[in-house]
């Protein structure tokens, strides 16, 4: 087997929420890389300063998953995305006599209400009836993948986990097929979008409600006291898998006024967590924690390390945020205040913000927390 190789695109807009897109992206790498090897991957479309459509993975990688919602048909590049795609489906089929139809996979991220014209109608459920007949399924049809994801309570997170084990099987046996690519660049240029009225998918920041920054945050909750204390300097410690939510949450502490924010990336193969966390701390006053599946499995992996990094007196500056689901290493279920964060709309800003400003946390001692 080649070494690697790219299995499958995501096609996608960045207004439907970039840190949940790259989240649904990562989770999928993940679990293909754990099936069929660490050289797996994929390639999350659009990024910053990634080629014109024409150039892109989509005229040669294998499969295509395509996140449907009112936001992706108005998406230009995405029409062009779907219309090169759909066109090499085409060809193979002419020219080898076989239905490669399985190679393109629409999921429905946010509901739309009418399909425009050129763009394959998701199946009821597209992935197989083994994956959920409850819950789960009722969710993705009435919300969404999107609405699954930022669904509360252990049912809707092990359907969530359970849809990305049927789409890795699923992208690993539609890639045995083969899919022919593109190379005629004159072709490629005759292609025109199969929808699609702009084109804001190869914008070089996220798209993201604005934040009211100082006093104008009181306008969210007039009723609500801004926090008392100075702003201060912040540090966001993470995994570069979570890459996006670092952004955001950068983005976010420094329209809110705060003189300095920086990212700490842990360099797993380099240092320990408590080593990491120590870093981050010195270049500043505060330090917010991205809790994930991906923070949680990354490093030594060694239960002292969490003790030492999260648990005990004198920790007041440790903003630990969990944008997922995935259960905490024992050590830290208690004895950590983590907040869950559920998105990143004006909301989940606001909080977040309120988490770095408050004056004086509260932090449980070993019997306290949450203990999930």
């Amino acid at each position: 087997m080649d070494r690697s190789v790219n299995y499958f695109y995501t096609s996608c807009t960045r207004s439907d929420g970039w840190p949940s897109l790259s989240r649904f992206h990562a989770d999928l790498e993940y679990r293909l890389r754990a099936q069929e090897g660490l050289w797996v991957g994929g390639v999350l479309g659009p990024q910053p300063g990634s080629p014109p459509v024409l150039e892109s993975a989509i005229t040669r990688v294998g499969v295509m998953i395509a996140l449907y919602s009112p936001e992706y048909f108005k998406d230009r590049d995405c029409g062009l995305e779907l219309a090169v795609f759909q066109r090499r489906l085409r060809r193979d089929e002419d020219r080898a006599e076989r239905d490669v139809s399985e190679c393109l996979i629409p999921l429905v991220w946010k509901p739309v209400p009418r399909l425009p014209n050129g763009a394959p109608a998701p199946e009821e459920w597209s992935i197989g009836a083994e994956w959920d007949d409850g819950y789960g399924y009722r969710r993705y049809v009435t919300s969404g993948l999107h609405g699954l994801m930022h669904s509360d309570g252990s049912a809707a997170d092990e359907a969530y986990y359970s849809l990305i084990g049927q789409l890795a099987k699923r992208i690993t046996e539609a890639r045995r097929l083969g899919l022919a690519e593109i190379t005629d660049a004159a072709e490629l240029r005759d292609i025109q979008p199969a929808f699609g009225c702009t084109s804001h998918a190869r914008q070089t920041t996220p798209a993201r409600t604005p934040v009211r920054t100082g006093p104008g945050l009181g306008d969210l909750d007039h009723h609500a006291p801004l926090p008392t204390a100075p702003l201060e300097s912040v540090a966001i410690s993470y995994v570069g898998a979570d890459q996006p939510w670092a952004d955001w949450m950068e983005e976010i502490l420094e329209l809110a006024g705060h003189p300095e924010v920086s990212q700490v990336r842990w360099r797993t193969e380099d240092e320990s967590l408590p080593e990491t966390v120590r870093r981050a701390h010195e270049g500043a006053q505060r330090v917010v924690v991205v809790f994930s599946r991906s923070y949680f499995a990354a490093g030594s992996g060694d239960p002292l390390h969490w003790e030492n990094a999260f648990v005990g007196p004198g920790k007041e500056w440790l903003i630990p945020v969990q944008i997922d689901a995935e259960p905490r290493p024992l050590l830290v279920r208690r004895g950590v205040r983590v907040t869950q964060l559920t998105g990143s709309d004006e909301s989940q800003a606001r909080l977040l913000c309120d988490l770095v400003r408050e004056p004086d946390p509260q932090v449980p001692d070993q019997r306290g927390g949450d203990a999930r």
